[in-house]
């Protein structure tokens, strides 16, 4: 399960890495997963209001570099392969 916090801190990192910070946002996480050294997620980003979908992102932090590397995209199978891919 995840909470609040950990949300809050993705989904603040992700408006400000897609330059959506001035915009209402809701985020969905499809999956989240442990990994070496930290977490990986995959969620996918909606604008309020519409439900448009504005992104999906997979994105690993890493706790031992103190960083988080996201890829994002419209296109969702694409994002997908890379959340698998990332260890």
């Amino acid at each position: 399960m995840i909470d609040y916090a950990f949300y809050k801190r993705v989904m603040e990192f992700l408006a400000n890495y897609l330059g959506l910070k001035d915009r209402l946002l809701f985020m969905n996480v499809l999956r989240y997963d442990e990994v070496l050294n930290g977490v990986k997620v995959l969620v996918a980003v909606y604008q309020v209001g519409t439900s448009e979908v504005v992104a999906y992102c997979a994105v690993k932090f890493d706790n031992a570099m103190g960083r988080a590397e996201p890829t994002c995209s419209k296109d969702e199978e694409y994002v997908r392969r890379v959340y698998e891919e990332m260890t």
